[in-house]
């Protein structure tokens, strides 16, 4: 169970990345620029737009089942060598990871709400008769945006590293437990990726910690047995 989870953590991003560009090319080869620069309506762009919506969602559920995956593999490890730190902090991860999801959804959702409310209010579109009325309201509503924005990613940043923490905490408690580094390299990468989300390297190491971890759980061995080989009579 460990390494299906691993490895649906290695291969949900990868497709993913495909899809974006694939998205990308489909929306200008569907709407392609004339030489006037002007692009004519698709009409088959909204299929489109839901097609990738649904492969973004079956991603995401899938996703979501490794992590399911991971936290059963994780308890049943922690009752297998007798170590309930393996299980408690990757639940603990778990759980800050729903928690802080729903948190950053919650307050993006917010700042797009009072956006589109100030939007209807004060009216974006700058007309020749007044174009000093209608844009100290577009500034207002994109620096709105942009705080919202910039208030999320702190939030996530935040609460992933602390999310991060936990992992690599389960994973070093793994690792001393089994003998097998990958799982304390993993842990590590975990932590620095997260650390490092802004840029794109971070999410590569992230990535790299899942591929790790799949090396590690698939090379698990059962403990050896300290049963004596002589059998004993029943009492």
């Amino acid at each position: 169970m460990g390494l299906a989870a691993s490895l649906i953590e290695v291969i949900m991003p990868v497709i993913t990345v495909v899809t974006v560009i694939v998205f990308i090319w489909a929306i200008f080869a569907a709407n392609p620029i004339t030489s006037s620069g002007s692009s004519p309506a698709i009409p088959s762009f909204p299929s489109t737009f839901f097609g990738f919506g649904a492969v973004f969602a079956l991603v995401g559920i899938v996703t979501f089942v490794g992590i399911i995956l991971f936290i059963v593999a994780m308890h049943r490890l922690s009752q297998y060598y007798v170590e309930p730190g393996i299980f408690k902090n990757a639940l603990y991860g778990f759980i800050l990871n729903v928690v802080g999801s729903a948190t950053v959804i919650a307050i993006e959702f917010v700042f797009i709400l009072r956006s589109m409310a100030n939007i209807s209010q004060t009216g974006t579109v700058p007309t020749a008769a007044t174009p000093t009325q209608t844009t100290p309201a577009v500034i207002s509503v994109l620096s709105q945006l942009i705080i919202g924005f910039l208030v999320v990613l702190a939030i996530a940043v935040v609460l992933g590293i602390i999310r991060a923490v936990f992992f690599m905490r389960a994973f070093n408690k793994l690792a001393e437990k089994s003998g097998k580094d990958n799982f304390k390299t993993a842990g590590l990468l975990y932590l620095l990726g997260t650390v490092l989300t802004i840029v794109l390297i971070g999410g590569i190491l992230i990535w790299i910690a899942w591929i790790l971890a799949a090396m590690g759980f698939n090379s698990l061995k059962p403990k050896e047995s300290l049963t004596p080989t002589l059998p004993y009579p029943p009492l």
